[in-house]
């Protein structure tokens, strides 16, 4: 065996050693040109981030005296979510509730404005009518410009069934979208807890890559504010991150292929 290397072989090793560096350089380099999204995976292998999952928390019913609650929990989680307005709710006890939502990240979208089933269910008029009207109280008083619309009880509900494609029509050409969800916390239904929002949460979250999970913000849902924290913690351990509806790959919607 060779004990010492010829300072002339030494020369040639440290060459070839630095032209592999520089080979992996350049092809590192010229990936990142060409805009590819690589990561290397546990074993060394190259993954793209096709499999991310996002969750997004969707609040109806609010503001309330409950909403400045979860506005802490979701700042201190760096969290944010998509909240569904009732106009008559916002008056000058709420004004700077909704101002916060905005101010700090979060969607707002328009819910109804007296949600009175027997009111704006009655025609498709009434019901586009108390639609804009929400809208247009978030556009004069706090200059946001709202994109979706959920209905009262989803999109698929009895009352609309008699005018349901003429209202999404309309709700279109107004350059907004409606959105339904996958997810239901069941929080507004007998007298929920926090073990049995969690339960209905945990059974259909891991179905979806992209969960549109429904929560309330009533004066009535403190058990979803209770348990708001574990929510979070549990859809983070599973390795999903958080958006607004803004952000999903498309509207959830009822009646269509599952999303």
């Amino acid at each position: 065996m060779k004990e010492k290397w010829t300072a002339k072989e030494k020369l040639i090793c440290a060459s070839g050693i630095f032209i592999v560096c520089l080979c992996l350089i350049i092809e590192g380099i010229s990936l990142r040109a060409a805009g590819a999204d690589i990561s290397v995976g546990s074993m060394g292998t190259v993954s793209d981030d096709s499999s991310k999952k996002i969750a997004f928390l969707t609040f109806d019913d609010g503001p309330s005296c409950l909403t400045e609650g979860y506005l802490d929990i979701l700042k201190e989680e760096g969290v944010h979510a998509t909240f569904f307005i009732i106009g008559q709710q916002v008056d000058d006890d709420t004004d700077a509730i909704i101002r916060r939502e905005i101010e700090e990240g979060h969607e707002l979208g328009v819910h109804t404005y007296c949600h009175e089933a027997n009111k704006i269910y009655s025609t498709s008029d009434a019901c586009f009518e108390d639609i804009m009207k929400i809208r247009t109280l978030l556009e004069t008083k706090y200059e946001y410009k709202p994109k979706f619309v959920r209905f009262p009880w989803g999109s698929a509900n009895s009352y609309i069934s008699s005018f349901r494609s003429d209202i999404i029509a309309r709700i279109e050409e107004s350059g907004m979208d409606y959105v339904d969800w996958n997810v239901s916390a069941e929080d507004s239904v007998g007298t929920p807890t926090v073990y049995s929002i969690m339960n209905n949460i945990r059974k259909d979250y891991s179905k979806y890559d992209e969960p549109v999970i429904l929560m309330h913000d009533s004066g009535c849902n403190k058990m979803t504010l209770e348990a708001l924290k574990d929510i979070i913690k549990e859809l983070k351990d599973k390795g999903y991150s958080f958006g607004t509806l803004s952000e999903r790959s498309k509207s959830c919607h009822f009646l269509e292929k599952r999303s």
